[in-house]
């Protein structure tokens, strides 16, 4: 069978408003609940998924955000790992650096007004009940919570072609650019999340501004993570080890881990159909039902 489209993937890049919902759609799908290690093509167990997890010292686990079940599974994940003795830096993709004190200073009294204090909704995410479960695991096992993604003032300059200057290129290790085949791919799958409705010539400065943020991750995760190292909490494209966080964070060493929690798709029943079971870009693959089946292109055109 033809490989699914990685739209599958994606949630459009546009801003819009999101709604985490169960997922309801196709939960007797034979995948749904299943884990897989990609590399070595075959089913595995969670508690196998938590020991490999648990033994690395970057952890990335992707979502699709307006899937509830995927902040269960990440809440688990995280809850596995303080049972195990670590004590790794949690890093939010969502949350930019002025929330980051309102993260520090969370406790589990006051996680439940976290969502308020750092405007998550405001800012266009699900809602926070649905990801504070991954914060109150994090809190109960001491871990440090961080924001990761880049100030909004920096992605504006980049996305309207500027540069960086000298001292947050350094930080970021930004000299160390794309090849031509991942620069050809990333900018295809940009293309593809906008429904081939944006022109041409403003895909270069989406990608630079999509390696920006996963360098920014990737330097917020090896400065927080210095001593236990880190988890992060980011959608799926993110996490990928072929260029998201993972092949930003190579140069500091130490291995990385990446899981991509993924929706199953109707009719598709052989793991090795999604795009995401692959070995070059995620370990370990988690199925799960859907919120829904709607075109999200449809959308964007009406936007």
């Amino acid at each position: 069978m033809k490989k699914l489209s990685a739209f599958c993937l994606l949630l459009p890049l546009w801003s819009a408003p999101l709604a985490a919902e169960p997922a309801a759609l196709l939960k007797e799908h034979p995948l749904v609940g299943t884990v897989w290690h990609s590399g070595e093509k075959r089913q595995a167990s969670p508690d196998e998924l938590y020991a490999a997890a648990s033994g690395a010292r970057w952890v990335l686990l992707g979502e699709k955000h307006d899937n509830a079940e995927h902040h269960r599974i990440q809440a688990e994940v995280v809850a596995a790992m303080g049972e195990r003795g670590r004590r790794p830096a949690l890093v939010w993709e969502m949350a930019e650096p002025e929330h980051d004190a309102a993260l520090k200073a969370a406790t589990t009294e006051t996680v439940e007004s976290l969502g308020k204090a750092i405007q998550w909704e405001e800012r266009g995410w699900p809602s926070w009940p649905e990801y504070q479960p991954i914060a109150e695991q994090a809190l109960k096992h001491q871990m440090v919570m961080a924001a990761g993604d880049a100030p909004p003032e920096v992605r504006r300059k980049l996305g309207k072609g500027g540069t960086l200057d000298a001292d947050t290129a350094a930080a970021l290790g930004w000299s160390r650019e794309y090849n031509d085949d991942q620069q050809r791919r990333l900018t295809e799958l940009l293309a593809l999340s906008h429904c081939g409705m944006l022109p041409e010539k403003v895909l270069p400065a989406m990608a630079d501004v999509q390696r920006l943020r996963d360098a920014w991750i990737a330097k917020v995760m090896r400065t927080e993570g210095v001593e236990q190292g880190a988890i992060l909490i980011a959608g799926a494209q993110h996490v990928r080890k072929d260029r998201g966080v993972p092949w930003h964070l190579l140069p500091s060493g130490g291995e990385s881990f990446a899981l991509a929690v993924v929706e199953v798709a109707r009719d598709v029943v052989d793991p090795e159909d999604y795009p995401s079971f692959d070995p070059e870009q995620f370990d370990y693959v988690w199925f799960t039902a859907r919120v829904d089946e709607k075109d999200p292109c449809e959308a964007f055109r009406k936007s």
